[in-house]
């Protein structure tokens, strides 16, 4: 999403929180989880007696890429797994829910014109596409393929993405990455949104073994795992935004990335990591060059959530957690 395009949508009566731009210092670690915790937590999720139930949509449509490998991957390691997202690309529509009819022009010419509103891959009934909105394509999903697959019963989770380029700070709101999420949230089901600084659009057919995608996808499955290690996965209508950075030499393989609790918004009242560091704003620590995943506590108003729930997410998501300052 541009900035240029970003600035002429209106927000309506929305308070949004001052957006302070600063140039961050280089990124310095006051304390950080010790042991292999995310091991850990991979041991205790593959000893499930029931798989998950995760439904995975987007918003740059279902025949992206990064959205097929974090299908995948999820399947991999034993989930329970639907895939529910748009015909076409649908960046930039935030929690607009609108449905577009038969389909004509779909992604990577994945679809043929003329074909239903509505329909999925002859090969894998899982994957599904909806011609219509981020947030009408999880709506279908939620509503009608969990009837198809899970007897009615909703998802235990909703993953949305990994975006193509970064939802930070005001971007949220027109995301429709973080519409899918916050959506899910709303609707009583755990959900995140994750997006990935790498700008480069791609179908399915260009997955490579060990690209951007299968690295954010691996970032992606360690924060689920963690979040679904153990009951009540999230607080009410609250969803995770999870920002990764742009891989680079220093910065290749899931092992060099660091995962930090962070705000959407600067001015937003922040808990303390330690007592020596605050948490930062998500934009500062993508900003700061370094292996740092950001991970924000989002409300149902797309907003920060109050300290008090931060504290409960955070304690959540410790194990895997590290503490930094940028």
């Amino acid at each position: 999403m541009s900035p240029s395009l970003f600035c002429t949508l209106a927000v309506g009566a929305l308070a949004i929180p001052s957006i302070v731009l600063a140039i961050p210092a280089p990124a310095t670690f006051d304390s950080q989880i010790t042991g292999n915790a995310a091991a850990a937590v991979d041991r205790s999720v593959k000893a499930r007696a029931t798989p998950i139930k995760i439904l995975v949509g987007n918003d740059d449509g279902w025949a992206e890429a990064n959205l097929r490998q974090l299908y995948a991957d999820a399947q991999q390691a034993g989930n329970d797994v639907v895939l529910s997202a748009g015909a076409k690309n649908g960046s930039g529509l935030g929690s607009l829910d609108v449905l577009y009819g038969t389909v004509s022009g779909a992604e990577y010419s994945s679809i043929p014109d003329g074909a239903p509103e509505v329909g999925f891959n002859q090969t894998d009934p899982r994957l599904n596409y909806v011609n219509g909105t981020p947030v009408a394509t999880i709506a279908n999903g939620l509503n009608e393929l969990t009837k198809k697959f899970w007897n009615g019963a909703k998802p235990d989770i909703v993953l949305s993405g990994p975006n193509v380029g970064s939802n930070l700070g005001a971007v949220t709101l027109i995301s429709g990455t973080v519409g899918v999420a916050n959506y899910a949230a709303k609707q009583g089901v755990p959900a995140i949104a994750f997006s990935g600084g790498d700008s480069g659009n791609r179908p399915w057919t260009a997955l490579q073994p060990g690209d951007v995608s299968h690295l954010y996808s691996q970032l992606a499955m360690t924060i689920t795992n963690q979040v679904t290690s153990s009951a009540s996965f999230l607080p009410s209508q609250v969803s995770l935004n999870v920002n990764f950075p742009k891989p680079s030499a220093n910065c290749s393989n899931a092992a060099d990335y660091k995962y930090v609790f962070t705000t959407i918004y600067p001015s937003s009242t922040a808990i303390k990591c330690t007592e020596s560091v605050k948490t930062p704003a998500e934009a500062d620590v993508i900003a700061s060059g370094a292996c740092l995943v950001s991970i924000s506590a989002m409300g149902s108003d797309k907003l920060d959530v109050d300290p008090a729930t931060q504290t409960t997410v955070f304690n959540k998501l410790k194990p895997i957690l590290s503490c930094v300052n940028v």
